[in-house]
């Protein structure tokens, strides 16, 4: 008896650790943008990125285009910066900048695999799966925007909220807005979007 109820506290404190506050009106809009990108097996869009560094108190821009097919390659190959690179190809994860290629394993780096889910989950329209401990949404008059506070229990990369801008007339992710614990923050706007276009494999290679 001692044994069995052991077991269920420890089942009982790791559905707890990955619980998520949605409400009802919420989770009918992340059902319904979830059920429109059911639809969409590839997407090929222009992205402007600017990621703002908090402790240099400055932004750095850039742009290039983002290839994404699913359920996981992503490449990221930028014009500005020329010739950086992030690639995500199943359990491997290539990033090239400065003319430095670096490679690594999600599957063996927490932080890396945290990314990695986020950034899927959130192209896909599929935002519960960040794992998120609160998720709510508001309306404007051309988004849905998704606000996913992030669970280091079950996400362990260095991101603690996404606020994701979901185009009305679409459902597709239009703006991507990761933030970290101090406050650095990465903004990414996805422009001339197409799906379900053939994207060759050496797109996801470097």
């Amino acid at each position: 008896m001692k044994r069995i109820s052991f077991l269920t506290a420890i089942l009982l404190s790791s559905l707890l650790a990955t619980a998520q506050t949605i409400n009802h009106a919420d989770a009918q809009v992340l059902e319904k943008i979830k059920q429109e990108n059911i639809k969409y097996n590839t997407m090929t869009c222009h992205f402007k990125q600017v990621k703002h560094l908090e402790m240099l108190g400055e932004d750095i821009d850039s742009e290039g285009k983002l290839y994404y097919t699913k359920p996981d390659k992503l490449a990221m190959r930028y014009d500005d910066p020329e010739g950086e690179v992030m690639l995500i190809n199943g359990d491997k994860l290539v990033m090239v900048a400065m003319g430095t290629r670096r490679e690594v394993s999600a599957q063996s780096n927490a932080k890396m695999q945290g990314m990695k889910t986020i950034l899927s989950a959130c192209l896909e329209g599929d935002v519960k799966k960040v794992g998120a401990s609160k998720i709510t949404c508001k309306e404007t008059t051309k988004y849905y925007v998704v606000t996913a506070a992030i669970n280091p229990a079950s996400n362990k990369s260095d991101i603690v909220e996404v606020v994701l801008s979901y185009d009305k007339s679409t459902l597709t992710l239009s703006i991507l807005k990761t933030i970290e614990a101090d406050d650095s923050y990465t903004i990414y706007e996805l422009t001339n979007k197409k799906f379900n276009q053939p994207i060759a494999d050496s797109i996801y290679q470097n």
